[in-house]
């Protein structure tokens, strides 16, 4: 039988944490095509310490986040395997960054070696202990590949998709100086002055100064319309002020101009059905999985859909989905929670509500 106070104490916790959660979330900033990354400095499998800054003089430097139980991470480090064999002796390097478990025992290193010596790694592969290069990053699934060109980011690709690895090793292999293959389009890269407005408007969100933020991310808007991360984020702003009618009309704005924005389709999609549009949401957050699978949040987005759909079990297997990509985001385990609240699981719901509060925590330190 459920305890209806229980119940009822679980709901209020959930509010209060999910509240939270948006006012920390509104102001991270995000790894863009064209801004400096952050540093990393890691040690690697012998204890010797790896750095970014190390390889400054290269031409490209490959960032890739994996772990051993992800399938698509051993893909991944067989091809650039493959391109580090061919291309390193011209300027292409490859540091592998392991993110096993939220702290990284000595058993995942001994997991991690058993994997890099089987497949025959020879570049660089270093152990995330604490995950703070990979929250630094934003990583939002695994793996997750970044290029760095010329002290600045060149590309970032989560997950493993089929046509864009492909423009991804394109772009690697434009870098050490082959021809390119032509069968790629440039990669977008967002005009800088709007970054640099939508950075501060994030500061200033942080600090509780919203009249001041407002205008930046418009003005942010104005400069780069194309710019997808300022309309996300000053529709997150209009949320946390309740004003939920102008954040959908800023993410639709956003679609008018790229319909298939993944990051765009999965926040309106989650807004509606917060909002009990429930049929609306579940179209646009299908739209968003089949416009970048890799794309965590659209899973766990589309799951707190289905599961106010009264489909707890489909629900489900979209949560998964989520943690198969990224089981280190505390908003799938928010959300997963108050699916089971809703179908009156309350032991499930808490056990996920305290998960989430021990990743968040994790985030914070």
């Amino acid at each position: 039988m459920i305890n209806h106070n229980v119940a009822g104490k679980i709901s209020l916790f959930f509010v209060c944490f999910l509240c939270a959660f948006f006012l920390s979330i509104a102001a991270e900033a995000h790894l863009e095509i064209g801004v400096h990354p952050p540093q990393l400095t890691l040690k690697d499998i012998k204890g010797a310490q790896v750095s970014l800054s190390q390889y400054k003089d290269k031409k490209a430097t490959v960032i890739l986040f994996w772990a051993t139980w992800s399938p698509n991470s051993q893909k991944a480090l067989l091809r650039f395997e493959e391109i580090y064999k061919k291309y390193k002796s011209k300027g292409i390097e490859i540091i592998a960054v392991n993110v096993n478990n939220q702290t990284i025992s000595e058993e995942d290193i001994d997991d991690a070696r058993k994997m890099i010596q089987n497949l025959g790694i020879t570049f660089s592969v270093v152990f995330d202990k604490e995950l703070g290069t990979f929250n630094n990053y934003n990583t939002i699934s695994i793996p997750t590949t970044v290029v760095v060109s010329e002290g600045k980011t060149s590309f970032v690709l989560p997950g493993w998709p089929l046509i864009e690895k492909e423009a991804m090793f394109d772009h690697l292999l434009f870098l050490a100086g082959e021809p390119s293959s032509k069968k790629h389009a440039p990669k977008y890269r967002p005009l800088h002055t709007a970054i640099a407005d939508t950075n501060l408007a994030r500061v200033l969100v942080k600090k509780r100064a919203y009249d001041k933020a407002y205008p930046l991310f418009s003005r942010a808007i104005e400069k780069d319309p194309k710019y997808m991360l300022a309309y996300v984020d000053l529709a997150e702003l209009y949320q946390i002020e309740g004003r939920n009618k102008e954040a959908e009309e800023t993410l639709t704005k956003a679609l008018a101009i790229n319909p298939d924005d993944e990051n765009v389709l999965a926040e309106l999609g989650y807004l509606l059905a917060k909002a009990g549009k429930i049929k609306d949401a579940i179209g646009v957050l299908e739209k968003a999985v089949k416009a970048n699978e890799a794309y965590t949040p659209a899973h766990y987005y589309l799951g707190y859909a289905i599961a106010k759909d009264g489909r707890l079990k489909d629900a489900l297997v979209e949560f998964d989905r989520a943690i198969t990509l990224n089981p280190f985001d505390p908003m799938i385990y928010t959300l997963r929670g108050e699916a089971y609240e809703i179908n009156k699981i309350s032991s499930s719901a808490s056990a996920d509500f305290k998960k989430a509060r021990e990743l968040k925590a994790k985030l914070k330190n």
